[in-house]
């Protein structure tokens, strides 16, 4: 029987799923929790070799692990049957290790991203190229959009359960109305991570035409370890999934923390994604 949190991961035999699984299985020994590794395949003819496949990849295991983890192997399409098995699993996270974006992906945006906007489940992405041997710094960038403050349930219940610190770090736009707005979803924020007794600091970046460059200097400055930002229609900043795919494909190679914040209720619910 599964134990409660679950951690989803998508597997497609790779090394960047080796190392959403890595990830996946210290969560869950954190949490008490299980790994749910799943292979969807195009055909039901591929899932017998789909099985083996699996059985090749957990040989590295160890017994203890293998103890955490239930393997399936489903026919379908894994745009529409990771949300889908991530809702009904009751997820607490979909752990993806990413390829990337290349050539015209970065115009459309990766499978990573169109794999975010499909469910309500949050994300932890990898790119597969740092171990994350602990959770201290995260950094999450915030803008005037309500949207882009959806994602503090789940970023603060991961700073509680690992004693990390929440480095805010506020978009600041020209428009005095806009940049008004910004703070006043800063005072939500505090108050909301006030009430979950999580660690948090403000970090006051000064109004750049360079705000995806200036998190990631910020971000290397304080050896962070994280980056937790919200998917929305939007972004962040008004240019449609460029900037989330900015955050994914990191030049620090830092896991990213995201949830369709669409998707989601109010941040005043009480929902959270981890026991703490």
């Amino acid at each position: 029987m599964l134990r409660e949190p679950i951690y989803l991961v998508p597997v497609d035999f790779t090394d960047e799923a080796s190392s959403a699984v890595r990830l996946a299985l210290e969560l869950a020994e954190a949490n008490k929790g299980s790994v749910y590794l799943l292979h969807v395949v195009g055909k039901s003819s591929e899932r017998v070799a789909g099985r083996q496949k699996f059985a090749d990849f957990l040989e590295s295991y160890s017994k203890e692990e293998m103890e955490m983890m239930t393997t399936n192997v489903i026919e379908g399409d894994i745009f529409n049957d990771i949300g889908k098995a991530g809702d009904i699993l009751k997820a607490a996270l979909i752990v993806m290790g990413t390829h990337g974006a290349h050539g015209m992906q970065k115009v459309f945006g990766s499978r990573a991203v169109k794999l975010v906007s499909s469910s309500a489940t949050p994300f932890l992405i990898t790119q597969g190229k740092k171990e994350v041997e602990k959770i201290k710094n995260i950094v999450m960038p915030f803008s005037f959009a309500k949207e882009s403050i959806q994602i503090t349930n789940f970023v603060g219940a991961i700073a509680k359960k690992f004693n990390a610190t929440i480095h805010l770090c506020g978009f600041h736009d020209k428009d005095e109305w806009l940049d008004a707005k910004t703070t006043s979803n800063q005072v939500v924020v505090k108050r909301a991570l006030d009430e979950m007794n999580a660690s948090y600091e403000i970090a006051h970046l000064p109004p750049s035409k360079t705000y995806e460059q200036d998190l990631v200097d910020y971000a290397k400055s304080i050896d962070a370890d994280m980056f937790a930002a919200a998917y929305f229609k939007e972004g962040v900043l008004p240019t449609p999934n460029t900037f989330i795919q900015g955050m994914i494909e990191n030049e620090l190679n830092l896991p990213l923390l995201t949830v369709n914040a669409e998707e989601l209720s109010v941040i005043s619910s009480k929902y959270s994604f981890m026991t703490v």
